[in-house]
């Protein structure tokens, strides 16, 4: 970035500040190498003059501008913003006061480097361990320098300056994206396993690939039925959204991607079935009370109990918790018996067994492993939102469908998103790309010399 010359007697240290080239002279070799580095500190956004001042050499005659601090732009620069929703709002506010502002809010933000941001990332990193979750900070500290390198306040963003990459870290390449992409077969197994009150769920999530709070939010109004020339559709419109006091509203979708997705006509038939006779904004999907499904209600209740269930085999059920003791009494924690925190259990036994009746059989969570027919067999947890995943997984499995048009129906803002998520599904296109072109090359060489006169 920066270089060091001899010139006569003396050492200059040269480098570029937008576009124009900037040069210091210095008597010693180990001065031209102090300035050296503090142009290379600024990433070069230093001018002569600059240098000279902060070497101590040169007194300004008028004061150096100053810049706002990280709190008052940050606080301006939300404040100015007119297309984010309520609980977007609040959730910056929360990451601003929580982890930012304690350690950028009262510098001012055209003496933030990229050094300072990529230490900040780093104890992030130690505190929350989640790449995901320091992604998310990592975003809001952006935002707000990027508006300002933008409007001119400082001449670049420090933290896209930084080696910071999505999600990732430099011993895992590969992020934290653990997504569960269930098999066809591993699905009807999964379906198979839920209350029938639920399974039209399932189906609409993993045949559109919609995400939870767009699902929720369909209503009879959205579904359009199929004519002789066109198949059904379902219109993903809206969805629902946070306020800045945790109410639920609806919104526009993630990314304002409205979108109005093909489906089939058996699914059709089933969604609607499930709003005949209703008024037009009945939810489809809904309580016995008529209002919107409550996400950890429908994964504590039905989710996890269902996924247990697929997961457990008749046959081989997982290993019990205590056992059958002639004349057991007392308590649970006699016995070894110990609540969900791991404090021991005070509950007096089961008449003639080592567990109360809450502690007896197998956990709660415990699934089989033998790994027999008809069970479902995943290596890690899942939920909800991995039927979106497996529904792209499915729709990369299928030749006919482009990386754009996958795009399209996930309403991903951009297909940068859709590499981004779900790059690992992505290596037979790249590989298709060689035989393509292969292909061309083979069908060229075919008609080499054809309808090309030679010149007498």
């Amino acid at each position: 970035m920066a270089s060091i010359e001899k010139h006569g007697p003396s050492w200059r240290v040269i480098w570029r500040y937008q576009g124009q080239k900037q040069r210091t002279t210095w008597a010693t070799l180990d001065v031209a190498e102090e300035a050296k580095a503090i142009v290379e500190g600024y990433r070069g956004n230093r001018t002569a003059e600059q240098v000279y001042i902060d070497m101590g050499v040169l007194t300004p005659e008028v004061p150096v501008p100053t810049t706002p601090t990280y709190r008052e732009w940050a606080e301006k620069w939300l404040g100015s913003k007119t297309r984010i929703s309520p609980g977007s709002r609040a959730r910056y506010k929360q990451q601003f006061r929580d982890h930012i502002f304690p350690t950028f809010g009262d510098t001012p933000i055209g003496d933030i480097t990229t050094i300072a941001v990529g230490t900040w990332v780093n104890d992030l990193r130690a505190v929350m361990g989640s790449p995901k979750t320091v992604t998310r900070y990592y975003s809001a500290m952006f935002a707000p320098m990027k508006a300002a390198a933008d409007q001119g306040i400082i001449p670049v963003n420090p933290c896209k300056a930084t080696d910071f990459k999505r999600d990732q870290r430099a011993d895992d390449d590969t992020g934290e994206h653990k997504a569960v992409y269930f098999t066809p077969h591993q699905f009807e197994q999964l379906r198979a396993a839920f209350p029938e009150r639920w399974r039209v769920l399932l189906d609409t999530l993993v045949e559109t690939g919609v995400r939870w709070g767009e699902v929720t939010a369909l209503a009879k109004m959205h579904l359009v039925a199929p004519t002789k020339r066109t198949a059904a559709r379902v219109r993903v419109w809206r969805a629902w959204k946070r306020g800045e006091g945790g109410q639920r509203y609806l919104g526009t979708t993630k990314g304002r991607a409205k979108r109005s997705l093909p489906i089939g006509r058996d699914l059709y038939d089933a969604l609607a079935a499930l709003v005949d006779g209703q008024p037009d904004d009945t939810l489809i999907f809904r309580r016995a009370d008529g209002r919107e499904l409550d996400y950890s209600d429908m994964y504590n209740d039905v989710w996890m109990p269902s996924l247990i269930a697929a997961r457990r085999c008749a046959t081989h059920p997982p290993a019990p918790r205590g056992e059958q003791l002639a004349g057991a009494t007392g308590r649970c924690r006699d016995y070894g018996g110990t609540r969900d925190s791991g404090e021991p259990c005070g509950a007096r036994v089961r008449p003639g067994t080592t567990r109360c009746p809450s502690h007896y059989g197998p956990a709660r969570n415990a699934v089989s492993m033998c790994g027999c027919d008809g069970v479902l067999v995943i290596d890690q947890p899942a939920s909800w939102h991995d039927l979106r995943h497996t529904c792209a997984a499915w729709l990369f499995s299928d030749p006919r469908m482009t990386p754009l048009m996958i795009s399209r129906r996930l309403g991903h803002a951009t297909l940068a998103t859709t590499s981004d998520i779900y790059g690992d599904l992505m290596p037979d296109l790249e590989e298709s790309a060689v035989d393509a072109i292969a292909d061309a090359r083979k069908s060229a060489q075919g008609t080499r010399g054809k309808g090309a006169r030679r010149k007498r």
